[in-house]
């Protein structure tokens, strides 16, 4: 995308027409809106990737509490099913790029 200076680089003196002052104060802030809204997406993307990341911890804290109980318990608690654990949350964080377009 070129910049003003390079749009008028040859004509300088076209700058000092007020409709087309008026122009070029439009879109510099046409253009820091445009740079606002990138970085808020941003944000908005690794806040999402945040807490996509906290909830597999969750479920892996989770599964390795399951184990050692069953280990501890065996007759109180079930062995947990980490292949359909590991399914569930493959399938949780696909979902989440779908949804948020994270492009993983």
């Amino acid at each position: 995308m070129k910049n003003i200076t390079q749009i008028f680089k040859n004509n300088y003196h076209l700058m000092d027409i007020p409709q087309v002052e008026e122009l070029i104060e439009y879109t510099r802030e046409l253009e820091g809106k445009v740079f606002e809204k990138n970085i808020e997406e941003t944000y908005d993307k690794e806040e999402i990737l945040k807490s996509i990341i906290q909830d597999v911890l969750a479920g892996c804290d989770e599964l390795i509490e399951n184990q050692l109980l069953n280990e501890r318990y065996p007759e109180l608690y079930k062995k947990p099913d980490a292949d359909s654990l590991i399914k569930n949350l493959k399938d949780y964080i696909l979902e989440m790029n779908r949804e948020n377009k994270l492009g993983l």
